[in-house]
């Protein structure tokens, strides 16, 4: 550890936890890695990728499942909205559709720009 990152333990860190800290260190130094269990054969290579497929397939299955519905229903709410406001718009005026779009227009302009 750098001498700035001991600086800032010796800081924000008492003595306890840090010797906390360093025991859970050492320990997961010592620790060997991750082991198949006693008695299982390795896998070979297209064993893993075999299963790693399955996987990647899975989540996509569920990924399409849940999103689906939830963007079909999106998309037939946008469409009821599309439709309502359009009947709103139907009732208006040439003149009064001229004049939204001119405060439609000055609304969306940049701030430095309006007047």
């Amino acid at each position: 550890m750098s001498k700035l990152g001991k600086a800032l333990m010796a800081l924000l860190l008492d003595k306890k936890a840090r010797s906390a800290r360093h025991r859970v260190r050492r320990a997961q130094a010592t620790r060997p890695p991750h082991q198949p269990a006693p008695g299982t054969p390795p896998l070979t290579q297209a064993q893993i990728k075999a299963q790693l497929d399955a996987k990647l397939d899975q989540v996509h299955n569920r990924a399409a499942q849940s999103s689906s519905s939830t963007r079909e229903q999106l998309l037939a709410d946008a469409a009821r909205v599309h439709a309502a406001k359009q009947d709103v718009l139907q009732d208006l005026s040439p003149e009064q559709k001229l004049k939204l779009q001119v405060l439609a227009m000055k609304a969306m302009a940049p701030k430095n720009t309006r007047n």
